[in-house]
């Protein structure tokens, strides 16, 4: 076991000072009679299958952790299928700042005070950017059924929660753009602007609300009996896929429902804020009469390969004999990808990802990072890491694009039975990018994909 442990500790160690981009000569500086045997192997066999990924977990309510960016939007096309991303979204009260307790609003205890309307405010991702090209998105805005939502729970993007038959939305459809537009208008306060969409609740909520009683503001769970969440659902082709921004690490969340209404006192506009308490993605995908949906009913197709982000697609590759590397330490391992074309499937539209990285199975049945990305950390750390872990798209002479993930050390513990044969090609970062891309296989008839590993013959 230690002597397994050093082979793994000296093998990364050595691959992250060279920046794997030549293979490591061990045993080069010893006697002829002493010198270690070096060797490589490109032909070794290794065959890809096309299947489902995991549904992401939205919401760990032990750690009260949530996915700060969801995506909105509905895409359809012959290789991919159709993609329909929706979002749950759970509002709450206000509190005040100095005693935590719940801020009222005014008008809740004024029965001659009408509120004027209600938006729901969702700042937009302008880091992330619009996947695709369209920003026109027609929607529905649904209430939650009237049952109060379990936030002492996990959620996945697949679960689906009980919503109203009736639209809470007064428009059906609204435009993303980049740039900040105003919150709320500049005689309230001077103003307020970030770039987001706004929704709008229709007269016939407006009414119901203007006729709730004053205690429906005295908790949370009084408010949830009048109004559980909502549901944004896509209703036609957008497209795009559209990133909003919940949270971010080390900022205020901006995503809010704004009660406007007349001031008590002098009638001026004002407003009262609601944060949201919960945000979950239903992300929702059909593969049936597409290539996705071909290729995860045939299984293992060595011809062509498809990878795709936000619970989308993986690509599992499968070492059936690793028998050739028993007795050596794994200098360097890596697999090539090249991108292939589809006709009618255009990467101007849907750019290729960005970054991808390999999975395996752990013990619990969990895709888990392999040991080179688990011992190396974040890939964004450094250029160096970055490019030790090889998941950048990167192109030939030829200008052709490929991905060159590395695997050394987890090949390593694949020859040494520690870990499955069998990894997994993922789009990451998994929740955010939804990105998708076409891959050659090995068995592909042009630039198809590869394994290269060098090593150290220990006999």
């Amino acid at each position: 076991m230690k002597l397994n442990f050093l082979y793994l500790f000296f093998a990364t160690a050595l691959l992250l000072v060279s920046a794997c981009t030549e293979p490591i000569t061990v045993g080069s500086d010893l006697l002829e009679e002493d010198r270690a045997t070096l060797g490589q192997i490109t032909d070794l066999t290794f065959t890809t299958k096309v299947v489902e990924d995991d549904s992401l977990l939205a919401f760990d309510f032990v750690d009260n952790l949530t996915l700060g960016t969801l995506t909105f939007g509905q895409l359809t096309d012959d290789v991919f299928g159709q993609w329909k991303h929706g979002i749950y979204i759970v509002p709450t009260l206000r509190r005040n700042t100095a005693d935590g307790q719940i801020a009222r609003p005014a008008f809740a205890d004024d029965p001659s005070v009408m509120v004027d309307s209600v938006v729901l405010i969702l700042p937009l991702d302008t880091l992330a950017g619009l996947y695709g090209t369209n920003n026109t998105f027609e929607y529905r805005l649904k209430g939650l059924g009237g049952t109060i939502v379990d936030q002492l729970r996990n959620y996945y993007s697949n679960d689906r929660l009980t919503v109203d038959f009736n639209d809470l939305n007064r428009d059906n459809s609204f435009t993303a753009v980049p740039e900040a537009t105003l919150v709320y208008d500049t005689l309230i306060g001077g103003g307020d602007s970030l770039p987001h969409v706004r929704i709008a609740f229709d007269d016939q909520f407006l009414t119901e609300l203007n006729q709730t009683p004053a205690s429906t503001f005295d908790s949370d769970t009084a408010f949830w009996q009048f109004l559980s969440g909502m549901f944004l659902e896509p209703t036609a082709e957008s497209g795009s896929l559209l990133p909003i921004k919940f949270q971010r690490t080390g900022e205020v969340s901006r995503a809010e429902m704004y009660f406007f209404y007349p001031d008590t006192s002098d009638q001026s506009p004002t407003f009262y804020r609601a944060p949201l308490s919960l945000w979950l993605p239903s992300y929702q995908k059909n593969y049936a009469g597409s290539v996705a949906g071909d290729k995860l009913r045939t299984g293992i197709d060595n011809e062509q390969a498809l990878i795709a982000g936000q619970a989308g697609l993986l690509t599992e590759i499968n070492f059936p004999n690793l028998t050739d590397l028993e007795n050596t330490v794994i200098n360097q391992a890596e697999l090539t990808f090249y991108v292939d074309e589809i006709e009618g499937y255009d990467y101007d539209t849907y750019p290729i990802s960005t970054f991808v990285a390999l999975y395996y199975l752990n013990n619990d049945g969990n895709l888990t990072p392999i040991q080179d990305r688990q011992r190396l950390g974040n890939p964004n750390s450094s250029a160096a890491v970055r490019q030790f872990l090889g998941g950048d798209p990167q192109t030939d002479d030829d200008g052709n694009i490929f991905f060159q993930p590395r695997i050394s050390v987890h090949m390593q513990q694949m020859v040494d039975g520690v870990v499955p044969s069998t990894i997994y090609l993922r789009v990451v970062p998994i929740d955010q990018d939804p990105s998708r891309v076409i891959l050659r296989g090995p068995a592909a008839s042009v630039r198809p994909a590869t394994v290269k590993v060098t090593y150290t013959n220990l006999d």
